[in-house]
């Protein structure tokens, strides 16, 4: 009977000192969430309780959805309308994009690098190039004026912005939505 009332003891024991472990590290995480709300305090409400810093942030968060929300309606009247919610003006769209792909480096073959020309009729828009290397990818995009970078442009980007020109996009139609 002893025997029994000693395992008992060191299972009642065990099953303690797990749930004593469950909240240590459930307090750690508490506190590591309320470290991070507090930090978002600045000047002399640095001190501010967590309940306040939660409001806060709260408030901040309330305030970031209504800009997105307001963003979203610029975008779909934009789209509504055909026109640049910017400007106005109907969008003179993407008509010209070319795509080269290259190996960059002799140590990688299989052409992962690439450079892409994104234009539309008057030559303005972007290139972005991704150059893949063996431990890494590099992105870089250059701003294209009438068929000209604004910054040098690679071999392969200006082979991109040449190909664009070379070949236009018929612009697709739009569905009756």
């Amino acid at each position: 009977m002893a025997t029994y009332v000693a395992v008992f003891a060191l299972v009642l024991a065990y099953v303690a000192f797990v749930a004593a472990y469950i909240a240590l590290r459930t307090l750690a995480k508490l506190r590591r969430a309320a470290s991070i709300l507090a930090k978002g305090a600045r000047g002399p409400e640095a001190r501010a309780s967590l309940i306040e810093a939660t409001h806060r942030n709260t408030e901040r968060t309330e305030v970031i959805a209504e800009e997105i929300a307001d963003l979203r309606a610029l975008v779909a009247d934009g789209l509504k309308t055909g026109k640049d919610p910017g400007t106005g003006q109907a969008p003179s769209g993407l008509s010209r994009i070319a795509l080269v792909r290259y190996d960059a480096f002799g140590e990688m073959s299989g052409r992962m690098s690439f450079s892409l020309a994104l234009l539309d009729e008057h030559g303005d828009g972007v290139t972005v190039s991704a150059i893949a290397g063996t431990a890494d990818t590099r992105v870089y995009a250059k701003a294209i004026a009438e068929g000209k970078g604004e910054h040098e442009l690679s071999p392969e980007e200006q082979q991109a912005v040449s190909a664009a020109f070379a070949k236009r996009r018929a612009p697709r139609p739009r569905k009756a939505g």
